[in-house]
Protein backbone atom coordinates (compact mmCIF):
# COMPACT_ATOMS: atom_id res chain seq x y z
CA UNK A 1 0.00 0.00 0.00
CA UNK A 2 1.45 3.37 -1.00
CA UNK A 3 1.10 6.52 1.07
CA UNK A 4 -1.46 8.03 -1.30
CA UNK A 5 -3.75 5.05 -0.61
CA UNK A 6 -3.26 5.54 3.13
CA UNK A 7 -4.20 9.22 2.77
CA UNK A 8 -7.34 8.21 0.85
CA UNK A 9 -8.38 6.01 3.77
CA UNK A 10 -7.44 8.83 6.14
CA UNK A 11 -9.80 11.14 4.25
CA UNK A 12 -12.67 8.77 5.14
CA UNK A 13 -11.62 8.96 8.80
CA UNK A 14 -11.75 12.74 8.44
CA UNK A 15 -15.30 12.42 7.11
CA UNK A 16 -16.30 10.19 10.05
CA UNK A 17 -14.88 12.73 12.49
CA UNK A 18 -16.66 15.59 10.73
CA UNK A 19 -19.99 13.74 10.83
CA UNK A 20 -20.09 13.23 14.61
CA UNK A 21 -19.10 16.74 15.79
CA UNK A 22 -22.55 18.34 15.73
CA UNK A 23 -24.51 15.35 17.17
CA UNK A 24 -22.03 14.73 19.98
CA UNK A 25 -21.14 18.31 20.92
CA UNK A 26 -23.47 21.01 19.61
CA UNK A 27 -26.77 19.17 19.98
CA UNK A 28 -26.23 18.23 23.62
CA UNK A 29 -25.54 21.90 24.38
CA UNK A 30 -28.77 22.89 22.58
CA UNK A 31 -30.74 20.36 24.62
CA UNK A 32 -29.24 21.48 27.92
CA UNK A 33 -29.13 25.28 27.44
CA UNK A 34 -31.55 26.37 24.71
CA UNK A 35 -34.21 23.69 25.35
CA UNK A 36 -33.56 23.58 29.14
CA UNK A 37 -33.68 19.77 29.21
CA UNK A 38 -31.98 17.73 31.94
CA UNK A 39 -28.36 16.93 31.06
CA UNK A 40 -29.23 13.27 31.60
CA UNK A 41 -31.22 13.20 28.35
CA UNK A 42 -28.29 14.36 26.21
CA UNK A 43 -25.97 12.07 28.14
CA UNK A 44 -28.21 9.08 27.54
CA UNK A 45 -28.36 9.80 23.80
CA UNK A 46 -24.57 10.01 23.54
CA UNK A 47 -24.22 6.86 25.65
CA UNK A 48 -26.71 5.12 23.35
CA UNK A 49 -24.52 5.96 20.36
CA UNK A 50 -21.55 4.34 22.11
CA UNK A 51 -23.60 1.33 23.28
CA UNK A 52 -24.59 0.58 19.69
CA UNK A 53 -20.91 0.60 18.72
CA UNK A 54 -20.43 -2.60 20.69
CA UNK A 55 -21.59 -4.22 17.42
CA UNK A 56 -18.23 -3.29 15.86
CA UNK A 57 -17.17 -6.93 16.06
CA UNK A 58 -20.16 -7.86 13.89
CA UNK A 59 -19.25 -5.29 11.21
CA UNK A 60 -15.67 -6.55 11.25
CA UNK A 61 -16.84 -10.14 10.88
CA UNK A 62 -19.14 -9.24 7.97
CA UNK A 63 -16.34 -7.43 6.16
CA UNK A 64 -14.07 -10.47 6.70
CA UNK A 65 -16.74 -12.84 5.45
CA UNK A 66 -17.57 -10.91 2.29
CA UNK A 67 -13.99 -9.70 1.65
CA UNK A 68 -15.56 -6.49 0.35
CA UNK A 69 -14.90 -3.93 3.05
CA UNK A 70 -15.62 -0.93 0.83
CA UNK A 71 -19.33 -1.69 0.59
CA UNK A 72 -19.67 -1.70 4.37
CA UNK A 73 -17.74 1.57 4.69
CA UNK A 74 -20.03 3.25 2.14
CA UNK A 75 -23.09 1.78 3.86
CA UNK A 76 -21.86 3.02 7.24
CA UNK A 77 -21.23 6.55 5.96
CA UNK A 78 -24.74 6.66 4.48
CA UNK A 79 -26.31 5.55 7.78
CA UNK A 80 -24.12 8.04 9.68
CA UNK A 81 -25.17 10.91 7.42
CA UNK A 82 -28.87 10.09 7.74
CA UNK A 83 -28.53 9.80 11.51
CA UNK A 84 -26.83 13.20 11.75
CA UNK A 85 -29.55 14.96 9.75
CA UNK A 86 -32.36 13.31 11.73
CA UNK A 87 -30.63 14.18 15.02
CA UNK A 88 -30.60 17.86 14.03
CA UNK A 89 -34.24 17.65 12.96
CA UNK A 90 -35.13 16.27 16.41
CA UNK A 91 -34.16 19.58 18.10
CA UNK A 92 -37.05 21.71 16.74
CA UNK A 93 -39.37 18.70 17.08
CA UNK A 94 -38.52 18.34 20.78
CA UNK A 95 -39.38 22.01 21.19
CA UNK A 96 -42.81 21.58 19.60
CA UNK A 97 -43.65 17.96 20.54
CA UNK A 98 -41.44 16.51 23.25
CA UNK A 99 -42.48 12.84 22.91
CA UNK A 100 -42.06 12.65 19.13
CA UNK A 101 -38.84 14.64 19.31
CA UNK A 102 -37.26 12.29 21.84
CA UNK A 103 -38.34 9.25 19.80
CA UNK A 104 -36.68 10.73 16.73
CA UNK A 105 -33.54 11.55 18.75
CA UNK A 106 -33.32 7.96 20.06
CA UNK A 107 -33.65 6.59 16.54
CA UNK A 108 -31.12 9.11 15.19
CA UNK A 109 -28.39 8.40 17.74
CA UNK A 110 -28.87 4.66 17.19
CA UNK A 111 -28.24 5.23 13.48
CA UNK A 112 -25.18 7.35 14.28
CA UNK A 113 -23.72 4.57 16.43
CA UNK A 114 -24.37 1.94 13.75
CA UNK A 115 -22.89 4.22 11.09
CA UNK A 116 -19.67 4.90 13.00
CA UNK A 117 -19.20 1.18 13.68
CA UNK A 118 -20.11 0.06 10.16
CA UNK A 119 -17.79 2.59 8.50
CA UNK A 120 -14.93 2.70 11.00
CA UNK A 121 -14.33 -0.99 11.69
CA UNK A 122 -13.99 -2.23 8.06
CA UNK A 123 -11.90 0.88 7.33
CA UNK A 124 -9.31 -0.06 9.97
CA UNK A 125 -9.46 -3.69 8.82
CA UNK A 126 -8.75 -2.56 5.25
CA UNK A 127 -5.81 -0.50 6.46
CA UNK A 128 -4.43 -3.40 8.50
CA UNK A 129 -4.93 -5.95 5.73
CA UNK A 130 -3.02 -4.18 2.98
CA UNK A 131 -0.39 -2.08 4.76
CA UNK A 132 3.06 -3.54 5.29
CA UNK A 133 4.43 -4.26 8.75
CA UNK A 134 6.63 -1.16 8.69
CA UNK A 135 3.68 1.03 7.70
CA UNK A 136 1.02 -0.09 10.17
CA UNK A 137 1.82 2.12 13.16
CA UNK A 138 2.54 5.29 11.25
CA UNK A 139 -0.47 4.69 8.96
CA UNK A 140 -2.75 4.25 11.98
CA UNK A 141 -1.41 7.51 13.46
CA UNK A 142 -1.94 9.44 10.21
CA UNK A 143 -5.53 8.24 9.78
CA UNK A 144 -6.30 9.02 13.45
CA UNK A 145 -4.81 12.49 13.01
CA UNK A 146 -7.06 13.08 10.02
CA UNK A 147 -10.10 12.07 12.06
CA UNK A 148 -9.17 14.62 14.73
CA UNK A 149 -8.58 17.17 11.98
CA UNK A 150 -12.11 16.53 10.73
CA UNK A 151 -13.48 17.09 14.24
CA UNK A 152 -11.56 20.35 14.61
CA UNK A 153 -12.30 21.83 11.18
CA UNK A 154 -16.00 21.02 11.37
CA UNK A 155 -16.32 22.23 14.96
CA UNK A 156 -14.81 25.65 14.22
CA UNK A 157 -16.48 26.08 10.81
CA UNK A 158 -19.92 25.04 12.06
CA UNK A 159 -19.49 27.33 15.06
CA UNK A 160 -18.84 30.33 12.81
CA UNK A 161 -21.77 29.56 10.49
CA UNK A 162 -24.23 28.79 13.31
CA UNK A 163 -24.08 32.31 14.79
CA UNK A 164 -26.72 33.67 15.02
CA UNK A 165 -28.40 30.32 15.72
CA UNK A 166 -31.57 29.02 14.10
CA UNK A 167 -33.03 25.52 13.74
CA UNK A 168 -33.20 25.89 9.96
CA UNK A 169 -29.52 26.81 9.75
CA UNK A 170 -28.59 23.78 11.89
CA UNK A 171 -30.48 21.36 9.61
CA UNK A 172 -28.98 22.95 6.48
CA UNK A 173 -25.45 22.53 7.87
CA UNK A 174 -25.90 18.86 8.84
CA UNK A 175 -27.57 18.03 5.52
CA UNK A 176 -24.77 19.68 3.53
CA UNK A 177 -22.19 17.93 5.70
CA UNK A 178 -23.83 14.53 5.15
CA UNK A 179 -23.83 15.01 1.37
CA UNK A 180 -20.21 16.21 1.25
CA UNK A 181 -18.83 13.45 3.49
CA UNK A 182 -20.63 10.71 1.58
CA UNK A 183 -19.38 11.99 -1.78
CA UNK A 184 -15.81 12.30 -0.48
CA UNK A 185 -15.92 8.81 1.04
CA UNK A 186 -17.23 7.27 -2.18
CA UNK A 187 -14.57 8.99 -4.30
CA UNK A 188 -11.81 8.03 -1.85
CA UNK A 189 -12.82 4.35 -1.97
CA UNK A 190 -13.52 4.14 -5.71
CA UNK A 191 -11.53 1.17 -7.10
CA UNK A 192 -9.12 1.38 -4.13
CA UNK A 193 -9.78 -2.05 -2.63
CA UNK A 194 -9.78 -3.71 -6.06
CA UNK A 195 -6.44 -2.09 -6.88
CA UNK A 196 -4.93 -3.16 -3.58
CA UNK A 197 -6.16 -6.72 -4.03
CA UNK A 198 -4.68 -6.94 -7.52
CA UNK A 199 -1.35 -5.45 -6.48
CA UNK A 200 1.18 -8.25 -6.18
CA UNK A 201 3.31 -6.24 -3.74
CA UNK A 202 0.74 -6.08 -0.97
CA UNK A 203 0.17 -8.61 1.72
CA UNK A 204 -2.85 -10.82 1.17
CA UNK A 205 -5.15 -10.71 4.19
CA UNK A 206 -4.90 -13.72 6.42
CA UNK A 207 -7.83 -16.08 6.50
CA UNK A 208 -9.97 -16.12 9.62
CA UNK A 209 -8.92 -18.81 12.08
CA UNK A 210 -11.95 -20.59 13.51
CA UNK A 211 -9.96 -23.30 15.31
CA UNK A 212 -10.09 -21.63 18.73
CA UNK A 213 -13.48 -21.06 20.41
CA UNK A 214 -14.39 -17.40 20.90
CA UNK A 215 -14.63 -17.46 24.70
CA UNK A 216 -11.51 -19.60 25.02
CA UNK A 217 -9.56 -16.89 23.18
CA UNK A 218 -10.91 -14.21 25.52
CA UNK A 219 -9.98 -16.30 28.56
CA UNK A 220 -6.44 -16.84 27.24
CA UNK A 221 -5.90 -13.11 26.72
CA UNK A 222 -7.37 -12.21 30.12
CA UNK A 223 -4.82 -14.53 31.80
CA UNK A 224 -1.99 -12.33 30.50
CA UNK A 225 -0.98 -9.81 33.18
CA UNK A 226 -0.21 -6.88 30.89
CA UNK A 227 -3.33 -7.40 28.75
CA UNK A 228 -5.48 -7.54 31.88
CA UNK A 229 -3.92 -4.41 33.42
CA UNK A 230 -4.15 -2.54 30.16
CA UNK A 231 -7.85 -3.42 29.85
CA UNK A 232 -8.49 -1.92 33.29
CA UNK A 233 -6.31 1.07 32.40
CA UNK A 234 -8.32 1.73 29.23
CA UNK A 235 -11.58 1.52 31.15
CA UNK A 236 -10.47 4.06 33.78
CA UNK A 237 -8.57 6.44 31.51
CA UNK A 238 -11.15 6.49 28.71
CA UNK A 239 -13.83 7.06 31.34
CA UNK A 240 -11.91 10.13 32.53
CA UNK A 241 -11.26 11.18 28.92
CA UNK A 242 -14.98 10.99 28.05
CA UNK A 243 -16.57 12.52 31.15
CA UNK A 244 -16.06 16.07 29.91
CA UNK A 245 -17.50 15.43 26.42
CA UNK A 246 -21.20 16.01 27.14
CA UNK A 247 -20.73 18.82 29.70
CA UNK A 248 -17.95 21.07 28.36
CA UNK A 249 -20.17 23.03 25.97
CA UNK A 250 -23.11 23.35 28.43
CA UNK A 251 -20.55 24.50 31.05
CA UNK A 252 -19.28 27.18 28.67
CA UNK A 253 -22.84 28.29 27.91
CA UNK A 254 -24.23 28.33 31.46
CA UNK A 255 -21.19 29.51 33.42
CA UNK A 256 -19.31 31.67 30.89
CA UNK A 257 -22.28 32.80 28.79
CA UNK A 258 -20.98 31.41 25.50
CA UNK A 259 -23.34 31.53 22.50
CA UNK A 260 -23.96 28.32 20.53
CA UNK A 261 -21.33 29.17 17.92
CA UNK A 262 -18.78 30.15 20.58
CA UNK A 263 -19.16 26.89 22.50
CA UNK A 264 -18.94 24.90 19.25
CA UNK A 265 -15.67 26.71 18.43
CA UNK A 266 -14.47 25.89 21.96
CA UNK A 267 -14.83 22.20 21.12
CA UNK A 268 -12.89 22.90 17.92
CA UNK A 269 -10.02 24.44 19.93
CA UNK A 270 -9.95 21.30 22.06
CA UNK A 271 -9.73 19.09 18.96
CA UNK A 272 -6.95 21.22 17.42
CA UNK A 273 -5.02 20.93 20.68
CA UNK A 274 -5.46 17.16 20.54
CA UNK A 275 -4.16 17.16 16.98
CA UNK A 276 -1.06 19.14 17.98
CA UNK A 277 -0.44 16.86 20.98
CA UNK A 278 -0.47 13.74 18.83
CA UNK A 279 1.87 15.29 16.26
CA UNK A 280 4.30 16.35 18.98
CA UNK A 281 4.50 12.83 20.40
CA UNK A 282 4.92 11.26 16.96
CA UNK A 283 7.91 13.57 16.47
CA UNK A 284 9.26 12.78 19.94
CA UNK A 285 9.04 9.04 19.31
CA UNK A 286 10.61 9.24 15.85
CA UNK A 287 14.20 9.28 14.72
CA UNK A 288 14.77 11.56 11.77
CA UNK A 289 17.39 13.80 10.18
CA UNK A 290 16.96 16.78 7.86
CA UNK A 291 20.07 17.88 5.97
CA UNK A 292 22.38 17.35 3.04
CA UNK A 293 25.04 14.63 2.86
CA UNK A 294 26.82 14.60 6.22
CA UNK A 295 25.42 18.00 7.26
CA UNK A 296 22.48 17.72 9.66
CA UNK A 297 20.28 20.81 9.93
CA UNK A 298 17.77 19.10 12.19
CA UNK A 299 18.45 15.81 13.94
CA UNK A 300 16.03 14.16 16.35
CA UNK A 301 16.74 11.23 18.62
CA UNK A 302 13.87 9.27 20.12
CA UNK A 303 12.61 11.12 23.20
CA UNK A 304 10.79 9.12 25.86
CA UNK A 305 8.61 6.03 25.36
CA UNK A 306 4.96 5.31 24.68
CA UNK A 307 4.51 4.48 28.34
CA UNK A 308 6.17 7.73 29.50
CA UNK A 309 3.96 9.90 27.29
CA UNK A 310 0.88 7.91 28.24
CA UNK A 311 1.46 8.69 31.93
CA UNK A 312 2.45 12.31 31.16
CA UNK A 313 -0.75 12.80 29.17
CA UNK A 314 -2.85 11.52 32.07
CA UNK A 315 -1.17 13.88 34.55
CA UNK A 316 -1.44 16.99 32.37
CA UNK A 317 -5.05 16.15 31.48
CA UNK A 318 -5.85 16.01 35.20
CA UNK A 319 -4.11 19.37 35.74
CA UNK A 320 -6.07 20.95 32.85
CA UNK A 321 -9.39 19.73 34.26
CA UNK A 322 -8.44 21.20 37.64
CA UNK A 323 -7.74 24.55 35.96
CA UNK A 324 -11.09 24.46 34.09
CA UNK A 325 -12.99 23.84 37.32
CA UNK A 326 -11.03 26.62 39.07
CA UNK A 327 -11.79 29.11 36.28
CA UNK A 328 -15.53 28.55 36.71
CA UNK A 329 -15.28 29.38 40.39
CA UNK A 330 -12.92 32.35 40.20
CA UNK A 331 -11.94 34.06 36.96
CA UNK A 332 -14.63 33.71 34.30
CA UNK A 333 -12.72 35.07 31.34
CA UNK A 334 -13.76 33.47 28.00
CA UNK A 335 -10.32 33.98 26.49
CA UNK A 336 -8.60 32.16 29.33
CA UNK A 337 -11.14 29.31 29.11
CA UNK A 338 -10.34 28.92 25.40
CA UNK A 339 -6.62 28.77 26.23
CA UNK A 340 -7.03 26.22 29.04
CA UNK A 341 -9.30 24.02 26.88
CA UNK A 342 -6.66 24.22 24.13
CA UNK A 343 -4.04 23.07 26.69
CA UNK A 344 -6.43 20.30 27.73
CA UNK A 345 -6.63 19.24 24.09
CA UNK A 346 -2.82 19.06 23.81
CA UNK A 347 -2.72 16.94 26.99
CA UNK A 348 -5.39 14.65 25.56
CA UNK A 349 -3.35 14.36 22.35
CA UNK A 350 -0.27 13.31 24.31
CA UNK A 351 -2.40 10.74 26.16
CA UNK A 352 -3.98 9.49 22.92
CA UNK A 353 -0.63 9.00 21.17
CA UNK A 354 0.70 7.20 24.23
CA UNK A 355 -2.27 4.86 24.54
CA UNK A 356 -2.27 4.16 20.79
CA UNK A 357 1.41 3.27 20.84
CA UNK A 358 1.11 1.11 23.95
CA UNK A 359 -1.96 -0.66 22.59
CA UNK A 360 -0.41 -1.64 19.27
CA UNK A 361 2.78 -2.72 21.04
CA UNK A 362 0.96 -4.91 23.56
CA UNK A 363 -1.31 -6.38 20.88
CA UNK A 364 1.65 -8.27 19.39
CA UNK A 365 3.47 -8.83 22.68
CA UNK A 366 1.30 -11.53 24.27
CA UNK A 367 2.04 -15.21 24.70
CA UNK A 368 -0.01 -16.19 21.66
CA UNK A 369 0.41 -14.12 18.52
CA UNK A 370 -2.79 -15.60 17.05
CA UNK A 371 -4.87 -13.66 19.60
CA UNK A 372 -3.86 -10.18 18.42
CA UNK A 373 -7.36 -9.49 17.11
CA UNK A 374 -8.93 -10.73 20.33
CA UNK A 375 -6.76 -8.37 22.38
CA UNK A 376 -7.79 -5.42 20.22
CA UNK A 377 -11.42 -6.52 20.49
CA UNK A 378 -11.30 -6.67 24.29
CA UNK A 379 -9.67 -3.24 24.52
CA UNK A 380 -12.14 -1.80 22.02
CA UNK A 381 -15.03 -3.15 24.08
CA UNK A 382 -13.49 -1.70 27.26
CA UNK A 383 -13.24 1.70 25.57
CA UNK A 384 -16.84 1.57 24.34
CA UNK A 385 -18.22 0.53 27.74
CA UNK A 386 -16.13 3.14 29.56
CA UNK A 387 -17.19 5.94 27.23
CA UNK A 388 -20.83 4.92 27.39
CA UNK A 389 -20.86 4.86 31.19
CA UNK A 390 -18.78 8.04 31.54
CA UNK A 391 -20.91 10.30 29.34
CA UNK A 392 -24.09 9.14 31.05
CA UNK A 393 -22.60 9.29 34.55
CA UNK A 394 -21.28 12.84 34.11
CA UNK A 395 -24.63 14.19 32.93
CA UNK A 396 -26.54 12.40 35.70
CA UNK A 397 -24.06 13.79 38.22
CA UNK A 398 -24.62 17.33 36.89
CA UNK A 399 -28.38 16.94 37.29
CA UNK A 400 -28.17 15.43 40.78
CA UNK A 401 -25.69 18.02 42.06
CA UNK A 402 -27.79 20.75 40.44
CA UNK A 403 -30.70 19.73 42.65
CA UNK A 404 -28.51 19.78 45.76
CA UNK A 405 -26.47 22.93 45.09
CA UNK A 406 -27.29 26.46 43.90
CA UNK A 407 -23.87 27.18 42.37
CA UNK A 408 -23.54 25.99 38.76
CA UNK A 409 -19.73 26.53 38.72
CA UNK A 410 -19.45 24.28 41.77
CA UNK A 411 -21.65 21.61 40.16
CA UNK A 412 -19.56 21.47 36.99
CA UNK A 413 -16.34 21.85 38.99
CA UNK A 414 -17.06 18.70 41.01
CA UNK A 415 -17.64 16.69 37.83
CA UNK A 416 -14.42 17.99 36.23
CA UNK A 417 -12.46 17.19 39.40
CA UNK A 418 -13.94 13.67 39.44
CA UNK A 419 -12.64 13.14 35.92
CA UNK A 420 -9.26 14.55 37.00
CA UNK A 421 -9.07 12.02 39.86
CA UNK A 422 -9.70 9.18 37.40
CA UNK A 423 -6.83 10.45 35.23
CA UNK A 424 -4.52 10.40 38.29
CA UNK A 425 -5.60 6.83 39.08
CA UNK A 426 -5.00 5.87 35.44
CA UNK A 427 -1.50 7.40 35.56
CA UNK A 428 -0.64 5.20 38.55
CA UNK A 429 -2.02 2.10 36.84
CA UNK A 430 -0.13 3.03 33.67
CA UNK A 431 3.13 2.89 35.63
CA UNK A 432 2.50 -0.82 36.22
CA UNK A 433 2.10 -1.60 32.51
CA UNK A 434 5.10 -2.68 30.39
CA UNK A 435 7.97 -3.31 32.78
CA UNK A 436 10.53 -2.56 30.09
CA UNK A 437 10.26 1.04 28.86
CA UNK A 438 12.88 0.85 26.11
CA UNK A 439 11.17 -0.97 23.26
CA UNK A 440 12.88 -2.59 20.33
CA UNK A 441 13.04 0.02 17.58
CA UNK A 442 11.35 -2.43 15.21
CA UNK A 443 8.41 -2.51 17.62
CA UNK A 444 8.11 1.27 17.91
CA UNK A 445 4.78 1.62 16.14
CA UNK A 446 4.82 5.42 16.26
CA UNK A 447 8.25 5.65 14.67
CA UNK A 448 8.42 7.61 11.41
CA UNK A 449 8.73 5.46 8.32
CA UNK A 450 11.39 6.46 5.84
Amino acid sequence: MNWFSILRLGLIQLCIGSSVVIPLSTLNRLMKVELALPATIAGFLIALHYAVQLTRVNWGYLSDKTQNRSQWIIFGMLILGIGGVLASASIPLIESNFAYGIMLALFSYTLIGFGVGAAGTPLLALLASYSSKSQKGFAASITFLMMILGLAITGITAGIILDPYSHQKLIKITTSLAIITNILSYLSLKNLEKTLRNNADVHTPNAINYSEPFFEGIKKVWMEREARLFTIFIFISMGAFSMQDPILEPFAGEVFGFAVGESTKLDGFHKIGTLIGIILIILCLSKFRIGFASLSIVKNERLGSEKFWLITGCIFSAFSLFMISLLGLTYRDPGILNSVVFLFGISNGVFTAGILGTMLHLASRGSDGNNTGTRMGIWGAAQAYATMIAVFFSTVLVDILGLMMNSLPSVYGIVFLTAASFFIAAAFLGSLIIKKDELDQNQNILQSVS
